[in-house]
């Protein structure tokens, strides 16, 4: 599943950063984990519904690849400069399970399919697109992603 990162301190420009948990060599799993205080599977689940731990371990995570040095305790930002991007692989099997969703009222199901679709459609035209742009002074490099819609 990969997710983007998505920064923007003091209300600033985003930065956007890739997050693909099946990409992580086993060390760098262990210290999320361990940040975490649950699976890295957890931490998925954790970053879909927008826990704000997953999202400090994940934004300490990215942060790190070009700030080695980066403490957990130093990641400190405000609940609304970080947002958890779908990729959308993740958004097409999330899509198709809630199309064959049971144990949910029809409404709500109906709901998030229609919901994901439009996900899905706002997606559709930046998809593919992996230029790199230059990071702001201090800060890890980004890939170039279109701006959400939604």
């Amino acid at each position: 599943m990969r997710f983007v990162i998505a920064y923007s301190p003091d209300g600033g420009e985003a930065q956007r950063y890739d997050f693909d948990p099946d990409d992580l060599r086993v060390a760098a799993a262990e210290d999320l984990e361990r940040k975490f205080e649950g699976s890295l599977d957890e931490l998925q689940q954790a970053l879909m519904s927008g826990s704000i731990r997953a999202k400090r371990v994940a934004l300490w995570h990215v942060l790190r690849q070009a700030h080695k040095e980066l403490r957990y305790d130093d990641v400190d930002f405000r609940a609304g400069e970080v947002e958890v991007i779908l990729g959308r692989e993740l958004l097409e099997k999330l899509h198709a399970a809630a199309q064959t969703a049971t144990g949910v009222p029809e409404d709500k199901r109906r709901a998030a399919v229609a919901a994901l679709e439009a996900q899905l459609r706002s997606s559709a035209d930046g998809e593919g697109q992996d230029d790199e742009v230059p990071a702001p002074a201090g800060k890890a490099p980004s890939k170039k992603k279109p701006a959400s819609t939604a």
